[in-house]
Formats: structure tokens, sequence, C-alpha cells
């Protein structure tokens, strides 16, 4: 299946290659597996560097959740920003910049000439990463370019950059053993994960495992003894927030199994990630689940009304609150804005509409309380990942 075609158009492609050209003067290229599908960048020779390149810098975009950028061997910057199906990268936007062009004049110093060079150098590069940071922005803007999964690869890359910079800074410092490493920034790491801050308790579990390694490497017993420790107290923070301790174990049941099978410091640390992962999402999900009552109104009262138009105001005077202190209540409670968490379950009332008659899409996105048609298949092809119309052609088969 050609995937790229469900993504985008020429039409669109061109409304999207005249915003940006509009903004940067650069023009815009689609492209997949190498191949040029439009071009709007005809300044530049796309054909001058193998297919290949153009596929690895997609998959280096993807990989480090960032536009990737180089420069040929023309003094040509050259990037792109990738273009995915459910998270799988299907094409991307390229783009380009002019050569410096030789302006100056033959009578100008070399010192002077030289200086003038670097000036503008520095500032083509400036203003070449701003334009492909904004060309991610409008691939996130029109639904193109997955925003969670860019972001989650970027945290990723920056969490390698912090481990590498844990392991300089800990050189020069010494601690009598590996305990006390652990009991110093033990409550930290509790914190993180009862305020399901999964990048800050990623960071401090990172500190604590380069302390160990430094301190246990010649035991490693004692580093998967002071492992365990660790996991154990993130269970007792996690289940003091109210969280099942039955739920909680049996989220995966062979994890003592596993644990006691790991052989090196790599299969630690990546069992450690995976319980870590599991804490921090059962805290989030165990924060949200204890909605209070007024809220579980509002719920069902928007779960009522979903085909008639809906208000902040109403909702907040089903539950005898003021609008601001409900729109705070909601978006603490659920993670979503009021208009995001009516959105979210109007898309999914539409997909059990989708799923279960055999109204076509106008009717369904009417039904679920969206008047204009173009507004409901955008929010719910932001929501699904996937157009309306696709998404009731894929459940027939």
């Amino acid at each position: 299946m050609n995937y790229i075609n469900l993504l985008i158009d020429k039409p669109k492609f061109i409304k999207i290659a005249a915003e940006y050209h509009e903004h940067y003067g650069y023009g815009l290229v689609l492209m997949e597996n190498g191949r040029i599908v439009f071009n709007r960048c005809t300044y530049y020779q796309w054909e001058r560097y193998d297919k290949s390149n153009y596929s690895r810098m997609i998959d280096e975009s993807v990989r480090w959740g960032k536009p990737d950028i180089f420069m040929d061997n023309s003094d040509i910057y050259i990037w792109c920003v990738p273009l995915c199906f459910n998270d799988i990268p299907v094409g991307g936007f390229f783009s380009a910049s002019r050569a410096l062009h030789e302006s100056h004049n033959s009578h100008t110093s070399n010192a002077l000439h030289t200086s003038h060079n670097s000036a503008e150098e520095k500032s083509r590069e400036k203003r070449v990463q701003k334009a492909a940071w904004d060309l991610l922005e409008i691939a996130e803007k029109y639904n193109l370019c997955p925003k969670s999964l860019m972001q989650l690869n970027r945290m990723t890359g920056q969490m390698n950059v912090r481990m590498a910079e844990a392991i300089h800074s800990t050189k020069g410092i010494y601690y009598q053993n590996p305990r006390d490493i652990y009991m110093i920034e033990e409550w930290g790491l509790i914190n993180a994960v009862k305020n399901g801050s999964f990048e800050q308790a990623r960071e401090i579990i990172n500190r604590i495992l380069v302390g160990i390694y430094h301190l246990g490497k010649h035991d490693f017993d004692i580093l998967k003894a002071l492992v365990l420790e660790m996991v154990v107290q993130m269970y007792r923070a996690v289940v003091e927030e109210g969280a099942d301790p039955k739920n909680l174990l049996s989220v995966n049941s062979s994890y003592l199994s596993d644990f006691s099978r790991i052989k090196d410091e790599m299969e630690l640390s990546a069992w450690l990630t995976s319980r870590l992962e599991i804490f921090i999402k059962t805290s989030i999900d165990n924060s949200r689940k204890n909605i209070p009552v007024s809220l579980s109104v509002a719920i069902e009262y928007i779960k009522s009304n979903l085909g008639k138009p809906l208000t902040r105001d109403k909702a907040a005077r089903m539950c005898n609150i003021s609008p601001a202190y409900f729109s705070r209540i909601v978006k603490l409670k659920t993670g979503y804005t009021f208009t995001e968490l009516v959105n979210r379950l109007r898309i999914d009332y539409a997909c059990s509409l989708l799923d279960t008659t055999d109204k076509n899409v106008a009717e369904v996105g009417f039904e679920s309380g969206f008047n204009d048609q173009s507004y409901f298949t955008k929010v719910f092809k932001r929501e699904k990942g996937i157009a309306p119309k696709n998404y009731k052609n894929r459940k027939k088969h």
C-alpha cells in the first residue's frame, strides 16, 4: 500500500510548500524511499546523491527526534523531517539552502574578507536551523509527523547524552560504598515516581547506576542487590499513592525470574528501565482514576450529550464549581483541556458508530457532535492517525 498517498496529496503539498516558501524563501520536496514525489525546490540538483542518502536522513531524523541537517560538498545545506503513518516513517519533507555567493570586492583585504564570510556563514547556519525546526512544526501541525514520537526520541537522545555527562562528572567523586549513592538520591527518585515524572526519574537512575557501576563493577551480586532495592522502593512509592499491589505485580509476574537470569550491566539497566516505565505509568493512570465526584458528573453529562453543543461553563455549572476551577480540575485529573477531552470522547463515540453501524462518515460526524465535516476529519485523524473514511474501510477487510 502506498501510505504516502494516504497522508498527503498534491494540492496539500503545494499549499504547504507555498506556506514554507513564503516564510523562508526555501523550496520543498516530498520524497518516498529516496524517490521524489513532488518537487517545489528545483534550484537544487537532488539527483546528485544516491536515494539511500535521503532515506538515511529520514531514519536519522526519526531516531533523534529532530530535523536531520547536513552540508554537501558545494557548501549547500540540506535538511529533512519525516512523514509517518501510524508512527512508521514512510517519507519525508526535504529542503535546501542556496550556496554562498562570491560578492566581495577583490580589493577587500583577506582578513576582512574572511571575517565577513565567517559572519555570513554563521548567520546562514542559524537561519537554516530555524527553518529546519519550523519545517518539523509544519509537518506536526498538518498531522504528517507524530509530535509525541519525535518528543520521545528527543528525550531518549538527551538521556543518553546526560548518561555520558554523568559518567564524566562522577570520575572525581568518591563514596564509601554503593549504598551511599542510593541513599543520597532516594528521596528525589521516589518523588519523581510518585509525580509520574519519567524523565526526571530516568535522570536520577542514570546518576545512581553510574555511581554504583563505578563502585560495584567488581561485584555484580552487590550491584544487582542495590538495583532490586531501588525497585522495591519504587514499588512501595506507587502503592502508597493508591495503586493495587496485586495489579502492579501481575503486570509482569515473571519479573523476579527475569531478574535472576540477568548476567551483565546492559541487561540489568534494561530490566530496571522496564520496571521504571511500569511504575511511572501505573502512578499516572492511578492518579487519573481518582476523579472527584464533581468531575465524574461532568464526564457523564458530556457522554450523554456528545451530539449537542457542549461548553465548559455549562459543564462547570453541572458540578456547581467555577469554570476556571473546573478547567484546572479537568487538566489535572485527565491530562486534557476541556475541548481536548470532549473531542476525545466524541471521536471514541464516532469509532463505535463506524464499527457497529452502516452510517456514512458524514452522518457519524454529525451524530458525534461535529457540525463541520472537515473539522471532524481533522480531529479524527489527529486522534487515531487515520481518516474516518479509511478507518471505516479498514474495518470491512
